[in-house]
């Protein structure tokens, strides 16, 4: 995983409802696209308000950040400091991402099973919530979640992450599933065209 370049990723939230902006009216409920190291990422999030959902396209190129309008769909930068969204570059990063969660929890075997095509060893730990915060932009609250990570017997990469948050809701708990394929596939992740 130290050594991978780039890959495709897509972030499914289920249970209890994650908000991104305070005070709360946006839900996060999906993420997919693509990272490359250190910093680049494209991907499109669904979002709903009020009920109503909705699709806006983010793009990060290090400290430049990039938003499709809701109403428009027209790019514009985002002020240094003024993003609202989940930015999955987070995943990579070397202080909060998942590298440095993955050396620092101590894990227990839990099941095996196969994904694309692949026998995968599944690993669970606890951490505080706090640990995991800076990963997903701040959504993830105080509290102990559970993580569960599916390792590639062959490969050793990490295929999937499951998040949960126990103490969100104990009926039904904010889950986070995180999914990586594609590794060091090319992507090209430049600018956008701004009107």
């Amino acid at each position: 995983m130290l050594s991978t370049i780039s890959l495709h990723f897509v972030i499914e939230l289920s249970g209890k409802l994650t908000y991104l902006d305070s005070p709360p009216t946006l839900v996060l409920k999906l993420a997919e696209g693509d990272l490359m190291r250190p910093d680049r990422v494209r991907a499109i999030v669904k979002i709903s308000s009020f009920g109503a959902l909705s699709e806006v396209a983010i793009l990060g190129l290090g400290d430049e950040q990039y938003i499709t309008n809701p109403l428009s769909q027209q790019w514009e930068k985002v002020p240094p400091g003024q993003g609202w969204y989940f930015d999955p570059a987070l995943l990579f990063d070397p202080q909060y991402g998942i590298e440095p969660i993955l050396s620092e929890t101590a894990w227990t075997f839990c099941a095996e099973g196969e994904i694309a095509g692949q026998t995968h060893t599944c690993l669970h730990g606890q951490l505080p919530g706090e640990r995991v915060s800076p990963l997903t932009s701040g959504m993830v609250g105080p509290g102990v979640v559970t993580v569960d990570v599916w390792v590639g017997r062959r490969d050793a990469y990490v295929r999937r992450i499951q998040i949960v948050e126990l103490e969100s809701d104990p009926e039904d708990p904010t889950q986070w599933l995180i999914e990586f394929s594609a590794f060091d596939q090319p992507v090209d992740i430049e600018p956008p065209p701004l009107p």
